[in-house]
């Protein structure tokens, strides 16, 4: 068994080429231990190692099927994350993760590309998540020359006892140290090994729903914005305002406008919403389902029943949220971190379910909480503090309240339906709009971000 503590950090710069980029000379820098620690609110912890084993692809592990049929299997490393640092109150939580090198499996790769880390959503407690399309995302990214490491924890993450003991109160906030400090060693023992045989290499996470709150807990509070090289935010972050999610009665929240504000030549910063596109408005209130998983996790069952919630509720779910905690000191400022987001505007309902009447209650057909509730992390990005690459997707025809495998574009379908999941994109890098369905179709993935970060650090 392996106890780690590190905090020391070796980030480089992603790279991979595109025939739609010019990639420019691509930088990289050493951050010191001092870095991390400047420009973090809250402290990482402790991670203990075991012994590994390979994954069951039965579990939702990836694996690699090359071309003569051979499957290559993950092996999975037991751990154990020690957060009482942050608080007593924080329980020891375990975990189970795995990575796969490409190099010596995928034809041509002699030096791995850069490390890609998928946080699934919910409690984190699979590998990956089907309706996310996670396999997929892991089997693109490996196949074009990225390691992959994936992770599934014991309980989850978001709470920080399993049970409750009597009195406690949750708070994700300091949960989200376990995240971080995870991502941490990835960071330092396998990122790090393979910077070391190729320097242009990148650290690089995406993470959707609540595992895309993860990504952003790390980046706000915990230093992830000192190693990090580029997150992709599908579906979230999902818990951006507990209080708006959860508050009823007198201090319930008004609807959100996403992509709302107008702090960029009369727009919000950084929003793509396609041409003849429009904002749209969804209440952050969470929905059935997704209200008891957050009451759970805070340990306060009142989150969003119908009832008017107590002002000492309010004030705990104020407290322990990513955006507007009131208590620690978050930072939106990532000027070394490619940023991509992507929420739900519209879902794909082809026999008009009537939403309205169940109040969006219906996760295949309905709206739901994601996108207001990522808009509330969002609208803190402006020009000022923007990373060096990001943008915010408005995405059509979800095939479900978060997305899916299966998306559709906006406008006029004609004689050619275009068709693309999170793996293809229009690339980020070229101004074409989400309604543009005439011309070639740009078959480019969320990969055309990461060659976009040869300036991402200094």
């Amino acid at each position: 068994m392996t106890t780690r503590s590190d905090s020391v950090s070796l980030p480089g710069v992603l790279r991979h080429n595109l025939p739609i980029l010019t990639i420019a000379a691509l930088a990289f820098c050493l951050f010191a231990m001092s870095a991390l620690k400047a420009s973090a609110s809250l402290a990482i912890g402790t991670i203990t190692t075991g012994d590994p084993v390979t994954c069951p692809s039965a579990a939702g592990w990836y694996y690699y099927t090359d071309s003569s049929q051979q499957k290559h299997y993950m092996n999975c490393i037991p751990a154990t994350i020690n957060c009482s640092n942050v608080s007593s109150n924080v329980q020891n939580i375990g975990l189970t993760f795995a990575s796969l090198s490409p190099v010596g499996l995928v034809s041509g790769v002699t030096n791995a590309r850069g490390v890609i880390v998928l946080h699934s959503g919910g409690g984190g407690t699979t590998p990956s998540n089907a309706n996310e399309g996670d396999f997929e995302f892991a089997d693109c990214y490996f196949g074009q020359g990225y390691e992959i490491v994936e992770l599934a924890w014991d309980s989850d993450w978001e709470a920080i006892q399993d049970p409750f003991l009597t009195g406690v109160y949750g708070n994700i906030q300091y949960a989200a140290c376990r995240p971080a400090t995870f991502l941490n060693y990835v960071k330092t023992y396998i990122f790090n090994t393979v910077q070391q045989n190729n320097s242009g290499a990148g650290m690089c996470a995406q993470g959707g729903s609540a595992g895309a709150g993860a990504l952003a807990f790390v980046l706000a509070y915990y230093g992830g914005g000192s190693y990090l090289d580029n997150v992709e935010l599908t579906s979230g972050p999902t818990i951006s305002d507990l209080k708006q999610g959860c508050a009823e009665g007198p201090q319930a929240a008004q609807p959100v406008t996403v992509c709302g504000q107008t702090n960029y030549n009369g727009g919000q910063y950084g929003c793509q919403l396609g041409t003849g596109g429009s904002t749209w408005t969804l209440s952050p209130l969470y929905l059935s389902g997704a209200n008891g998983a957050v009451g759970g996790w805070t340990n306060d069952t009142s989150c969003a029943t119908g009832l008017s919630t107590s002002t000492q509720s309010n004030l705990r779910w104020l407290q322990q949220s990513l955006v507007d905690d009131g208590t620690n000191s978050p930072t939106f400022t990532y000027s070394s971190t490619g940023m991509g987001a992507w929420l739900c505007r519209t879902v794909y309902n082809p026999n008009n379910y009537n939403c309205a009447a169940v109040n969006n209650n219906n996760v295949m057909h309905c709206p739901n909480n994601s996108s207001p509730q990522g808009q509330i992390f969002y609208a803190n990005i402006g020009s000022s503090n923007s990373p060096p690459a990001y943008n915010l997707w408005a995405v059509n025809l979800c095939r479900g309240s978060e997305g899916g495998t299966w998306e559709r574009t906006q406008g006029r379908v004609g004689s050619t339906k275009l068709r693309w999941t999170w793996l293809a994109r229009i690339s980020p890098a070229v101004s074409v709009s989400t309604a543009t369905i005439n011309g070639p179709l740009l078959k480019s993935t969320i990969l055309a971000r990461f060659g976009r970060l040869g300036s991402a650090r200094p």
